[in-house]
C-alpha cells in the first residue's frame, strides 16, 4: 500500500511540474517580449509645410537691326547677342505657399553681381534693401522686374581691363536676390534664406544662359508625438506596465513553486534497497549454507526466533551450521539451524521492498532485534 501511495504521489507531482514548466515558458516569454517594447514610441508630425518657389524671367532690349527691323523688347532664349542688345530685363517673383496661414517676416534686395572668374567681382544694387511681413497662405515676397544695363557693363568692364590689362576671355554676370526672414506658425519659427541666382556667360559677341530659371525650397513645421506603447496578444491590447510587472511577478511566483515542487520530488523519490536476505548473505555468507529445501519439520518442534542475531546466537552456543532456503513464490527467505528434533528458524520481511529518501522507514530489524 505504501508503494502505491508513493508512486501515486510520484506521479502526481511530475504533472505538476510539467504544468509549471509551460507556465514558466509561457509567462517568461511574455515577460522578456514585454521588456523588449519600449515604453513609449516618439513620431514626428508634420503639422504644416510651406514651400518658397522662386523664378526669373528675361527678356532682350534689342536696336533696330535686319532681324528685328523695330528693335524693342522681344522674347529671346538661352542666347542674347550682345552687340544689338541693350537692356536685359528680368522679372523676378518669390512666393511662399503653405497648406495653413503664416506670418512671413525679413528683409531683401536684389543686386547684379560681374564676375571675371576668380580674378575679381564686383556687385551692383538693382534694388535697395527692404523689409517685408505678410500673412497668409500664398504670400508674395517679390514681384519685380529689373534691368540689367548692357551698356553700362560693357564701360565697367572696359574700364577694369584698361586699368588692369587683363583681359579674361569671359565674364559672368549674376542676378542675385538676398532674401533673409522667419516663417512663424502657431508659435513655432523657422528661418529661411534665398540664394537662388540668374547666372549668364559674358564673351565678347553673346551673353548665354548659365544657370536655372525656377527654384523651389520647402520649410516644415514639424512637432513630435510621444505614443505610450502598449501589449498586443491574441486581439487583446494591454497597457505596457501592467503586463510587465504581472507577468515578472507571476514569473517568479511560478518558478518559485517549480523548485518547491522539484525539491519535493527529488526528496520522495523512491529508491530500490538492498533486500535483507542481500544484506545478511553479504555479511555471514561464510556461515550459512544455502539449501533447495526445507527439512521435514512434522516430527520436529520449530522454535521461532525474532531476529537473525538470534539465530547467530543458537549457532555460536551449539555449534551448529545455519542453514538457508530461499521461499521464490514471495521472495522470502528461511534461515533454520537443525538440532536433532529441534529446528531453530527465522524468515526474513519481503526482499522487494522498497523504501524513499526518509529515514526510519524501515528498520534494520535484522540486526537490532535479539
Amino acid at each position: 500500500m505504501r508503494e502505491i501511495s508513493i508512486k501515486l504521489f510520484k506521479e502526481k507531482n511530475k504533472k505538476i511540474i510539467y504544468t509549471l514548466i509551460v507556465m514558466l515558458g509561457i509567462s517568461a516569454a511574455i515577460s522578456v517580449y514585454s521588456l523588449l517594447i519600449p515604453k513609449t514610441t516618439s513620431s514626428q508630425i508634420n503639422d504644416n509645410t510651406s514651400k518658397i518657389d522662386t523664378s526669373f524671367n528675361y527678356q532682350a532690349t534689342i536696336k533696330p537691326n535686319i532681324l528685328y527691323p523695330n528693335g524693342g523688347t522681344v522674347e529671346v532664349g538661352d542666347t542674347i547677342f550682345k552687340k544689338i542688345t541693350t537692356l536685359i530685363p528680368v522679372n523676378l517673383k518669390s512666393t511662399i505657399r503653405s497648406e495653413n496661414e503664416v506670418i512671413a517676416k525679413g528683409s531683401h534686395e536684389i543686386q547684379l553681381v560681374v564676375k571675371a572668374g576668380e580674378l575679381w567681382e564686383r556687385s551692383f544694387p538693382l534694388e535697395k534693401k527692404q523689409s517685408f511681413e505678410h500673412k497668409g497662405k500664398d504670400i508674395s515676397i517679390l514681384d519685380n522686374t529689373f534691368d540689367i544695363n548692357l551698356e553700362d557693363v560693357k564701360k565697367f568692364i572696359a574700364q577694369v581691363e584698361e586699368d588692369t590689362g587683363i583681359s579674361p576671355e569671359q565674364y559672368t554676370i549674376e542676378v542675385v536676390p538676398n532674401v533673409l526672414g522667419t516663417l512663424n506658425y502657431e508659435g513655432k519659427e523657422r528661418e529661411f534664406q534665398l540664394d537662388d541666382k540668374l547666372a549668364f556667360q559674358y564673351y565678347y559677341d553673346e551673353i548665354v544662359l548659365a544657370s536655372e530659371k525656377t527654384f523651389s525650397s520647402v520649410t516644415p513645421f514639424t512637432s513630435t508625438e510621444v505614443i505610450t506603447n502598449s501589449f498586443a496578444i491574441m486581439g487583446l491590447t494591454l497597457p505596457l506596465i501592467p503586463v510587465r510587472i504581472v507577468s515578472t511577478i507571476f514569473s517568479s511566483l511560478i518558478l518559485i513553486a517549480f523548485i518547491y515542487a522539484y525539491k519535493n520530488l527529488v526528496s520522495n523519490r523512491v529508491k530500490p534497497m538492498r533486500s535483507q536476505i542481500d544484506k545478511i548473505n553479504k555479511k555471514y555468507g561464510n556461515r550459512i549454507i544455502s539449501v533447495s529445501q526445507k527439512v521435514n519439520m512434522d516430527e520436529k518442534s520449530i522454535i521461532t526466533l525474532s531476529s537473525f542475531k538470534s539465530v547467530l546466537k543458537v549457532a555460536d552456543e551449539k555449534e551448529l551450521p545455519i542453514f538457508c532456503h530461499k521461499i521464490h513464490e514471495d521472495g522470502n527467505a528461511l534461515y533454520f539451524i537443525v538440532d536433532g528434533d529441534y529446528v531453530y528458524n527465522y524468515e526474513t520481511i519481503k526482499s522487494n521492498l522498497i523504501h524513499s529518501t526518509e529515514k526510519g522507514i524501515i528498520s534494520d530489524n535484522a540486526y537490532a532485534n535479539g
